[in-house]
């Protein structure tokens, strides 16, 4: 459920950073486009080794070439999710200053996107701690697996 939610988060986040390299072009649009594919590519992943290798089939190959990098590049992407959330509330914090309100009794519509990034890095936390113990999981349970030869 989280890796279809982030899914969804990811996407539509890459789909406003477009919008937004678009409308002005900027190196960090860029970076955020580059980030929310990754993740979601990511989520793709972590479903595709839950489908192909749960409950007994251990990730190998080229499967687990990819499932190592991807699970690095992870905690670079917990990095950036972590600068985009302060960089959103640094700005979200200026414009409360200059309104004169306190920055959670701004309009809601401003604080979606800081609401947003928030929610990917708690997915991408979740994300993160569920492929380790799915390695850790099918790893054990092909261990304990009884071949048809073993029961004689």
């Amino acid at each position: 459920m989280v890796c279809i939610a982030q899914m969804l988060i990811a996407s539509a986040l890459a789909i406003m950073s477009l919008i937004w390299l678009i409308e002005a072009a900027s190196f960090t649009s860029f970076i955020r486009i580059l980030l929310f594919l990754l993740i979601f590519l990511q989520t793709i992943l972590a479903v595709n080794i839950l489908n192909n290798n749960y409950p007994d089939s251990p990730v190998a190959g080229r499967q687990k070439t990819n499932f190592n990098r991807l699970f690095l590049l992870n905690f670079l992407f917990l990095v950036f999710l972590f600068g985009i959330i302060f960089a959103e509330y640094r700005e979200l914090n200026a414009l409360s200053e200059i309104i004169g309100k306190p920055i959670f009794h701004l309009p809601f519509e401003l604080l979606i996107v800081l609401l947003a990034n928030f929610i990917v890095l708690v997915f991408q936390l979740i994300i993160l701690y569920g492929l380790y113990r799915l390695r850790q999981e099918l790893y054990v349970n092909f261990m304990r697996k009884e071949f048809d030869f073993e029961k004689d």
